[in-house]
């Protein structure tokens, strides 16, 4: 039996003695012919031997994995309590986009479904020296307590045999400990808990929601596809997004059942086990209840999609559309539906927009670069505020009837009015339209209204609103960005991917925290004008009946580095596109 015994001077959480003179005489059984000091003396020396011994058992849980970026922040004479009361070391790491393939790959060779496959849009780890400390003395105390131990049941989950053949390029997996039966499992939430999780971890007691099926406690599943039935999808633009947490999770002794429900699991338990396995009858899967906070450390958090139906490829698509007056690859060229407003996912042209960004992301700013404190970016950028580059994550096609029409109309009434447009450019062509790249092709823009892709950087808040209604009825002076624009007003673009990201956001909080937002906009230029340098009052020249029907004016005159494009009707947009993306930097953090 490996039950915590009833010696009163033990902790019953433990089942440690307290290192205290008192306890150690209490607890310790000597020979009645010592004498006090005798007896003093060999407690003394049987305390420091355990002490030491505690130390080792410490060192362990004191040490960081290996593959965490945080470990050069970690000094390792630092006491392990000042560092717990250290928040500016919870840190959150984007997984570099070849390990999420990796990790992607594991996801669905966890998975028992046919049906369901997972694309991982974003992972993080989690690095919490707080809760890696107390997670590693739970591992050295069921070490202390229970030996070794065995998983039961099935014997050990799913999700060991897929670790098989995922081996990441900075250390994932680390090395999980047999003896206490620790694995890798999968929880699946709603997007606000899983972010109140990875920062203060789970909290497991008799009023938590985790679970009840099996009495409290911290619910886990060695399935995937199990655990995204619990899964939670984000609001707005993050609607088809959900969450799962992929959690360290120690074992221990584990008391086994095959009932459905067993609501007094948890209490039958007691101190004997650490967790329940439940394997119910006539079912293929199985749960993991864990019956304490400190046996779980979350170490990744990850932003997922269920895979739809493979598209048809372009040539089918040409083939079956039904209605021409909407581009040939969107879907709902193929329904023949009059009035629609959707949002699809479109995987095929994500790789095209990634390349685009990559073209067209410049590594210089302008005062309008801000920095992680979000004041202006000093000259030189000392502190290395300013990104590389970025990682596309997900790409949103809008396809709205209403908006599509209107912009139709307005392109129709340009080339009619106009004839035939060419971009006049001071120099340089629009690095986001030129024709040899495929995402212009496959769009069919039309050259002679002057039809362009031009990128608007924005929060998720404004591209919601812009989804659902258009740009704003009235534009306003640098409608775009956080100072007025140089160019007078007007509904400003640009066809440089990283002047774009000078005026987008990232959710501050919450799960989707550094995920940032940018639309690529199909843009009417018709007959553009050139600007070399400010005027604020650009837009009087520009509209129906006047003498431009855009403008496009050069920063690059004046600071060296970019040019905006700025039109005065709404109907001369469509945000065709919605990129959700991170931000790389060159030592690899999180903001």
């Amino acid at each position: 039996d490996l039950s915590i015994d009833t010696c009163p001077n033990r902790e019953s959480s433990t089942g440690d003695c307290l290192p205290t003179m008192s306890t150690h005489l209490s607890c310790c059984q000597l020979p009645q012919n010592h004498t006090e000091e005798a007896l003093q003396e060999r407690s003394v020396s049987s305390w420091f031997r355990g002490l030491l011994g505690n130390i080792a058992n410490r060192k362990d849980s004191a040490e960081v994995p290996h593959y965490w970026r945080s470990r050069s922040k970690l000094v390792d004479s630092t006491p392990v309590v000042a560092r717990q009361a250290s928040g500016d070391l919870e840190s959150f790491y984007p997984v570099p986009p070849g390990d999420r393939k990796i990790l992607e790959a594991f996801m669905n060779s966890s998975s028992k479904s046919s049906d369901t496959k997972f694309r991982l849009v974003r992972v993080v780890r989690v690095e919490n020296p707080a809760l890696w400390d107390r997670y590693q003395d739970r591992v050295a105390r069921s070490k202390r307590k229970r030996g070794c131990c065995s998983f039961v049941g099935r014997g050990a989950p799913l999700t060991l045999e897929a670790l098989e053949g995922a081996h990441l390029s900075d250390g994932f997996p680390q090395r999980l400990d047999a003896d206490v039966c620790e694995a890798y499992l999968w929880h699946a939430t709603k997007p606000h808990v899983a972010s109140r999780i990875i920062r203060n971890g789970f909290k497991v007691d008799q009023h938590s929601a985790l679970g009840k099926r099996f009495g409290r406690g911290g619910y886990f599943a060695d399935d995937a596809a199990k655990a995204d039935t619990y899964a939670g999808a984000g609001d707005g633009i993050y609607k088809d997004c959900f969450a799962m947490l992929l959690c360290r999770v120690v074992l221990g002794r584990q008391l086994h059942t095959d009932a459905f429900r067993w609501e007094d699991a948890a209490r039958h338990a007691g101190s004997r086990y650490d967790s329940i396995v439940a394997e119910p009858k006539g079912t293929s899967y199985r749960e993991f209840v864990a019956l304490d906070d400190a046996q779980i450390y979350p170490e990744f958090a990850l932003v997922y999609e269920r895979c739809p139906a493979p598209e048809p490829s372009n040539d089918a698509v040409l083939q079956r559309s039904l209605s021409p007056h909407v581009p040939p690859y969107w879907t709902n060229s193929m329904r023949g539906a009059s009035f629609f407003h959707q949002k699809f996912a479109d995987l095929e042209v994500a790789p095209c927009v990634q390349s685009l960004m990559d073209v067209t992301w410049v590594n210089a700013y302008t005062f309008e670069r801000r920095d992680s404190s979000g004041s202006i970016l000093q000259f030189e950028d000392p502190n290395h505020d300013m990104p590389e580059g970025a990682t596309v994550l997900k790409v949103l096609r809008l396809e709205d009837s209403e908006l599509w029409g209107k912009y139709k109309e307005m392109r129709a009434a340009i080339r009619e009015a106009r004839g035939q447009c060419l971009t006049q450019l001071a120099r340089g062509t629009v690095q986001t339209s030129r024709p040899d790249l495929p995402l212009c092709a496959r769009a069919g823009l039309m050259a002679e209204a002057n039809e362009v892709y031009l990128w608007h950087g924005c929060s998720p808040h404004v591209v919601e609103s812009i989804l659902e209604t258009g740009f704003p009825v009235k534009p306003g002076r640098g409608g775009t960005g956080r100072c007025e624009g140089m160019f007078g007003d007007g509904y400003y673009f640009v066809d440089s991917a990283s002047k774009a990201d000078e005026h987008s956001e990232d959710d501050m909080e919450g799960f989707y925290s550094g995920h940032y937002a940018m639309l690529l906009c199909r843009v009417i230029l018709g007959a553009n004008g050139v600007l070399e340098g400010a005027d604020l009052h650009a837009h009087e020249k520009v509209g129906r009946g006047r003498e431009f029907d855009s403008v496009v004016g050069y920063q690059e005159a004046s600071d060296g580095t970019f040019r905006e494009f700025v039109v005065r009707e709404r109907a001369q947009i469509y945000p065709e596109y919605i990129i959700i993306y991170e931000r790389m930097y060159s030592d690899e953090r999180y903001r």
